[in-house]
């Protein structure tokens, strides 16, 4: 919970900031999953490795702004994340471990978010030729987003889950813990590469996380203004 410092309008604002990343991540995550399948999912292994290219090739601009709001998510979902560590008691082992691997991720996030960008486009538009390099680059990005970012993200949420178990209700606990089951096939579907497995645990990703950011923020809230 806050720290006593953070009484009167400090801890009004604490618990303002807190709802305002929740409801942030949540609605721009929807947002996110709606782009990607109109956007994304044309240029993405979803589709036929000629059609993709093609599509790729043309440097659409639902390309690049929709993996541009999927780095926006990714900045709320640390912001958030490093704002629920003021929440928990100081030097709480858990929540800076946390912190790390969502930072950790973001950073391998925002880089397979570049190339996805930037180079993906730019191989496809060099034609049949650079095919192995378009492959090369897409199973790099793929799997770095999929596995290694989304993975480090699902661990961190998994252990705020656990740290917060005692304040948190039955639905904020029962979100997080669907969070971390779907997160983690996204993880593998990654490393297979299973394109199909990583659309269908995509969207329950994002919806359980959705979900997680607003309750836990909900029941932290409810509780700091009962003790308060």
């Amino acid at each position: 919970m806050p720290s006593p410092a953070d009484a009167g309008p400090g801890r009004a604002n604490a618990r303002r900031r807190l709802q305002t990343l929740a409801w942030g991540n949540a609605a721009l995550h929807v947002v996110g999953l709606a782009v990607a399948w109109l956007g994304l999912r044309p240029g993405s292994v979803m589709a036929p490795l000629a059609e993709r290219t093609a599509y790729l090739a043309a440097r659409p601009a639902a390309w690049s702004w929709g993996w541009g709001i999927w780095m926006a998510c990714t900045l709320l979902l640390v912001a958030y994340v490093a704002e629920l560590g003021h929440w928990l008691p100081l030097r709480s082992t858990a929540a800076r471990l946390a912190l790390v691997l969502t930072a950790s991720g973001m950073a391998v996030d925002l880089l397979c978010d570049v190339l996805q960008i930037q180079v993906s486009p730019l191989v496809a538009a060099a034609g049949p030729s650079s095919t192995t390099l378009f492959l090369a680059v897409e199973r790099l990005a793929f799997t770095g987003g999929a596995t290694i970012a989304n993975g480090l993200y699902t661990t961190g949420v998994l252990l705020l889950t656990l740290r917060l178990r005692t304040p948190l209700s039955s639905p904020a606990r029962l979100a997080g813990w669907a969070t971390a089951v779907s997160g983690y096939a996204m993880a593998v579907a990654g490393l297979l590469p299973s394109p199909a497995l990583l659309q269908a645990a995509t969207g329950p990703t994002i919806g359980f996380y959705s979900l997680w950011t607003v309750l836990v923020a909900r029941d932290l809230r409810g509780q700091d203004a009962e003790t308060g």
